[in-house]
């Protein structure tokens, strides 16, 4: 590899890229294309830990996706549960799916101060909305240039939002949105990459008959970058929490 390109991946991990610390970030859901079909995984990209079924991923409900076709409409497309992923049907002909998975019950999460918590699980594949476009999930990201982006929650921008970018290689971007909610984002390696929120909504509510004092919102946007520096091996899977 030329000099020059080593010194601007290495300045650009001294300016936020840190290894995924062990077991200290929560499951999530995301999208991929692998293999010609559309795949939703659920784990934690960082840690290349997919679940599988039998075992935890059978404690995720199937999740609905759809493909926006703007002014609110959408068309959905079947999702099955296969062993180790759920399959979108004809989910790898389209540029831009979402996928919502808000079934989780209620849990006692005292043990790491949120009390009661209702999870809420949502992924993005493909280009980000026009930030003149409403949004389709509860927590989502907007914007129409590469890289740069506006977390949205509720359809206001989201300001102070922890904006963990996973690496082809697994290796982790650190970022926090500014007043606006906006984000700028580096992506020097070709390959996929998977851009993680996780948002706490303190707000009390009810889902199912059961109260909750947190809302605990997933988000992942995931995209495949054609272009940049051969990312090298992936660090070795690392278990982790849901």
């Amino acid at each position: 590899m030329p000099t020059g390109k080593k010194k601007m991946i290495r300045a650009v991990l001294v300016g936020g890229m840190l290894l995924a610390a062990s077991g200290a970030q929560a499951h999530y859901l995301w999208l991929e294309a692998v293999e010609g079909e559309m795949r939703v995984y659920y784990g934690e990209a960082e840690g290349g830990l997919r679940e599988k079924s039998p075992g935890k991923l059978d404690s995720m409900g199937v999740p609905r996706a759809f493909v926006p076709e703007g002014d609110g409409r959408a068309t959905v497309l079947a999702v099955s549960r296969s062993n180790g992923h759920f399959a979108v049907a004809g989910g790898h002909q389209v540029a831009t799916i979402v996928v919502a998975e808000k079934s989780a019950s209620v849990r006692d999460l005292g043990k790491f101060g949120l009390g009661m918590a209702k999870s809420n699980y949502y992924a993005r594949y493909g280009q980000p909305q026009d930030q003149t476009t409403a949004t389709a999930l509860l927590l989502d990201v907007v914007g129409n240039a590469p890289n740069r982006l506006t977390v949205v929650y509720r359809g206001r921008p989201l300001k102070d939002a922890k904006v963990e970018v996973i690496a082809p290689n697994t290796w982790v971007q650190e970022h926090k949105t500014d007043a606006e909610g906006k984000v700028v984002i580096n992506t020097p390696w070709r390959g996929h990459y998977v851009v993680h929120v996780l948002h706490l909504d303190p707000t009390p509510g009810a889902f199912e008959g059961k109260r909750y004092d947190t809302l605990r919102n997933h988000f992942t946007y995931s995209f495949r970058q054609a272009e940049g520096a051969d990312p090298g091996p992936a660090q070795p899977p690392k278990q982790g929490t849901d």
